[in-house]
């Protein structure tokens, strides 16, 4: 019989995983349509995530080592926003995108993470991991704050662009959420409350890309 926070952090888990796999699957027929080349890292990205909060998900139901599936979810996370920060640093740039637009690539590049993470956490024990996650909330809420700071600068052109400020700082609150929890683990509602705004901020993205869709 499972605890109500469990199914709580299933449910999120997997939802927020089915939310972050639509997103990508919709920039990438995005991507396919406008054939604006930035476009493509926001696939990567939210893949990445999505796989992250997949492995958070399952590590409540399944009986998967607990080392594996903190590290992965550790790792895949920063990748994913890692990978939306630069895609805005290079959008700002003006640079060329050439051969990342390929399945291929999208499908190593998430094997190669997924790999690391599997390295890792085979060789890095669990105390190692309770070292750094504060430092990787921190390294997430510092690539969220320029992604929000790059689209801030662009409201001034494109005010429909209110509605992504708003989904990204939903996942900044979620990950400094989370950042509080790591320093207190007895403080179980900062991680509860976490998991349902990171939720509101994915529903944000699929229907801004839905609208923008519908009005293409």
């Amino acid at each position: 019989m499972f605890s109500p926070l469990l199914v709580i952090f299933f449910f999120s888990g997997f939802v927020s995983a089915g939310l972050s796999f639509s997103i990508a699957y919709l920039m990438l027929v995005s991507f396919k349509a406008v054939r604006s080349a930035y476009l493509v890292g926001f696939p990567i990205g939210f893949t990445l995530l999505g796989m992250s909060y997949l492995f958070s998900g399952t590590q409540y139901v399944l009986s998967l080592p607990e080392n594996l599936s903190n590290w992965l979810n550790l790792l895949l996370g920063l990748s994913g926003f890692a990978f939306l920060a630069i895609t805005y640093f290079l959008k700002k740039k003006s640079v060329k995108w050439r051969f990342i637009g390929t399945f291929p690539f999208l499908a190593l590049l998430a094997l190669f993470v997924v790999a690391v993470g599997v390295v890792v956490a085979y060789d890095f024990p669990t105390s190692w991991y309770q070292s750094v996650e504060l430092e990787f909330h921190i390294l997430n809420l510092g690539l969220l704050g320029y992604v929000i700071y790059s689209l801030s600068q662009a409201l001034r052109n494109e005010v429909e662009l209110s509605s992504v400020v708003l989904g990204f700082t939903f996942l900044a609150i979620e990950q400094y959420s989370l950042l509080l929890w790591s320093l207190d683990r007895s403080f179980t509602w900062s991680f509860v409350f976490a998991q349902f705004i990171r939720l509101a901020g994915l529903v944000i993205f699929v229907i801004f890309i839905m609208k923008g869709f519908r009005h293409a």
